[in-house]
């Protein structure tokens, strides 16, 4: 008994000591002392109402006052102070989903040159590589478009009518543009050599008829029709106008014109004056029809460029001091029988750079006045600076038809080159005497050529030396060129030997006078 009441006491006390050191220690840390729990679940409280039932109404506040409006007066603000409000984050945020809702609370990133322009950059170069893409691969260029020739021998080239103009009911002017203007960056240099105007040879293009396949060939002018805003009101005709060769414009941007006449079973023909201003034409060229023998005379002198005024051509001053000086032959004159359209291929040749240098006797034959009319102008400016003599031959004028007495005998050539005379039926010594005579004016030491010379005549223009040329006889042709119909160049020089595609003998009006195969050419 007595040790159970010692027990006791002794429990007693330490229970008391260790009170004693808890709240000498709460004293110091008051965060072990359990806080007080003051939350309204702790609460006993007793409602005076159900659940159900409404919030207490309070009698001292009516509803008459809630709905009067107030009558305090309106006194603003000098200084509106707003009012903002920072929504608390959400549990558990941290620095990465501090703003990733919220845009404008994140942090504002330093604005450089780098970062402004380079996203554009890249921008622009990625779209411009995707439509160059699709351009090339998706759109291919037409066939064509990329060609750096205005005029290829082995494919098709897309040419656009921009004129045509009807002379009678049969004959039209077919004004020729190309397509496209790629070959132009090709032909910036040494244009001169590369244009298509050459008056040193006769070439032809070929026009193709689609619809069946058939190609017909046909002799291009450089002539262009000349518009104004008149010409396309309609209130007058576009002038036909002579290409002026010159490198600015490239011939005039490629433009040619055709000298067509519609046959009634031509399909050829027909689809070309049955095209309108806009639509295509497919060409395919240049053939070389004819080329003009080689003369030491080219390479020391070149002839003015035909131009629209005469008065506007240069004279040929220095060529008979040339002549003189270096011994070099006189050129060929030349004798050209054409019949209608046949005509062309001297106007070629006349109207081009490089004209022919010897004097041409034209021989035009004709059913009827009036085929020509739009070029008559050009041949007669031609005959006023005494290039051409032009004889006129209709059938419907009997005394005017083509016959023997029209026609002269030829005349022995002033210059042949070395494959002409291996041509010639000439004997070794002959041949001698006529190289060895060339080559006498080739070595011989070359003077000054200049315009100081007492015996020299200076001429203003072409049309001033023509007064004085013209009374000077020619000299007969030794060359000769026909073109026309296949009956046309029978009567005149023989038929062609169309199945060998060879020009046959000489026979007709220049057989008869003692012409042969070394002078004439069929075209």
């Amino acid at each position: 008994m007595v040790l159970t009441i010692r027990t006791i006491r002794q429990a007693t006390s330490r229970s008391s000591v260790y009170r004693s050191v808890l709240r000498c220690y709460s004293k110091d840390n008051k965060e072990i002392e359990p806080k007080k729990d003051e939350s309204v679940s702790k609460h006993n409280i007793k409602p005076s109402t159900s659940r159900a039932a409404p919030a207490p109404f309070d009698a001292s506040n009516p509803v008459s006052s809630l709905l009067s409006k107030n009558k305090k007066p309106y006194i603003p603000k000098i200084k509106h102070e707003r009012l903002t409000y920072d929504y608390p984050g959400l549990p558990n945020q941290d620095d990465f989903t501090k703003y990733s809702g919220n845009s404008e609370h994140k942090p504002i990133k330093p604005v450089t040159r780098w970062s402004r322009y380079v996203p554009k950059i890249l921008t622009a170069i990625v779209v411009i590589w995707g439509a160059y893409t699709v351009k090339v691969w998706v759109y291919s260029p037409e066939k064509g478009s990329d060609s750096k020739e205005l005029l290829s021998p082995t494919e098709f080239h897309k040419f656009i009518v921009t004129h045509k103009e009807q002379i009678d009911e049969d004959h039209f002017l077919v004004e020729l543009t190309p397509k496209y203007n790629h070959w132009q960056y090709n032909y910036h240099i040494n244009y001169a050599e590369k244009s298509i105007w050459n008056g040193d040879r006769i070439w032809s293009v070929e026009i193709k008829q689609p619809e069946i396949m058939v190609v017909r060939s046909y002799t291009p002018l450089p002539l262009y029709f000349m518009k104004s805003e008149y010409t396309r009101s309609g209130e007058k005709k576009p002038l036909l106008k002579v290409i002026d060769n010159d490198i600015e414009d490239y011939d005039k941007q490629g433009v040619m014109t055709l000298y067509v006449k519609r046959y009634k079973d031509g399909e050829v023909s027909r689809y070309i004056t049955g095209r309108n201003i806009g639509d295509e034409l497919e060409l395919r060229g240049p053939h070389i029809n004819y080329k003009f023998p080689y003369h030491p005379l080219k390479d020391h002198f070149q002839r003015p460029t035909f131009k629209d005024l005469p008065s506007k051509i240069e004279a040929e001053s220095l060529r008979e001091k040339i002549e003189s000086v270096k011994n070099i032959p006189k050129f060929d004159n030349l004798a050209f029988y054409g019949a209608g359209t046949g005509i062309a291929p001297i106007l070629q040749v006349l109207l081009s750079r490089n004209p022919y240098r010897g004097h041409t006797t034209v021989h035009y034959s004709a059913q009827a006045p009036g085929e020509l009319e739009p070029l008559e102008r050009f041949l007669f400016f031609l005959e006023q600076i005494d290039r051409i003599s032009l004889k006129k031959h209709y059938d419907s004028d009997k005394k005017s038809i083509l016959t023997v007495k029209d026609v002269k005998k030829p005349t022995e050539s002033h210059y042949l080159s070395p494959l002409r005379l291996e041509q010639q039926s000439f004997s070794p010594e002959e041949s001698l005497k006529m190289r060895m005579r060339t080559l006498e004016g080739e070595n011989e030491e070359e003077e000054t050529i200049g315009e100081e010379d007492a015996d020299f005549v200076r001429y203003d223009n072409a049309i001033e030396q023509a007064r004085a040329t013209k009374r000077k006889k020619k000299e007969d042709p030794a060359l000769a060129l026909v073109c026309g119909p296949e009956g046309y160049i029978g009567y005149v020089a023989g038929p062609k030997d169309l199945e060998a595609r060879e020009q046959g003998p000489v026979d007709g009006l220049l057989g008869k006078h003692g012409w042969s195969s070394l002078n004439v050419y069929k075209l």
